[in-house]
Order: structure tokens, then sequence, then C-alpha cells
């Protein structure tokens, strides 16, 4: 299963959201995580991701590099609360000003789910 999220207005004739009820919880811990900045979250300063902080990044082989490891970071929780067994994170340079993320996430019981996350850099 693929599901498209941006956070942009460019995208909004790609997003897909074909939802299975009983993977809701684990689609919106992920949403969640990579979409809240860090250090906003009342009620943990560091729930949330870094991935803000490469919206004035350019978007270069480096940028890319560290959007994956802020993705990778935001979502760890999934592993540590045992909703996931693994989870694999791929950037990739969409256009100019578009990084693309590529989030594969394998739950306790086997199952991969894939999400595919658009983040504006310049």
């Amino acid at each position: 299963m693929i599901i498209k999220i941006a956070n942009d207005g460019s995208a909004r004739a790609e997003m897909v959201m074909d939802i299975p009820t009983e993977d809701d919880s684990l689609l919106a811990n992920v949403y969640t995580s990579l979409m809240i900045k860090q250090g906003t979250w009342f009620r943990d300063l560091e729930f949330g991701s870094r991935l803000h902080l490469l919206a004035r990044a350019k978007n270069t082989e480096q940028t890319a590099a560290l959007a994956e490891e802020y993705a990778k970071e935001a979502l760890q929780w999934l592993i540590t609360a045992k909703k996931a067994t693994t989870i694999d994170v791929q950037a990739m340079r969409s256009g100019l000003d578009r990084l693309q993320l590529l989030v594969s996430v394998t739950k306790a019981n086997g199952q991969t789910i894939a999400f595919e996350i658009f983040t504006e850099v310049v």
C-alpha cells in the first residue's frame, strides 16, 4: 500500500488516502511524527521531526541525507514502543525545490506499509 501525503498546495491532485481501518493508528503516528516540528509538542518536547529545518536548505545530496536522518530520528519511537520492528527512509530529490521521502514501516506482525511524503526545500 502506498500513501501519498503532501504538505504543499501543488501536490493536492496526487494525494491518495486509501487507508484500511486497522492501520489508521500507525498512519496517524507516522504522519504526526514527521509533520510536527520537534520542540513544539506540549507533552514531549523531543517528539516530532526536524524536517522543518530543511525549508531553507538547498536541494543537495547532503540535504537529502539530513532529511533521511531527521525522519528516522522522528520515527524511532515507533520501534521503542514496539509498534514497528524496522523503519526504512529513502530521500530522493524531486525537481529543484522538493525532496520526496519514501518511508517503509514494518509492523510487529511483519506487514510493511509504505508512505510517500514531500517536503519543500530551496
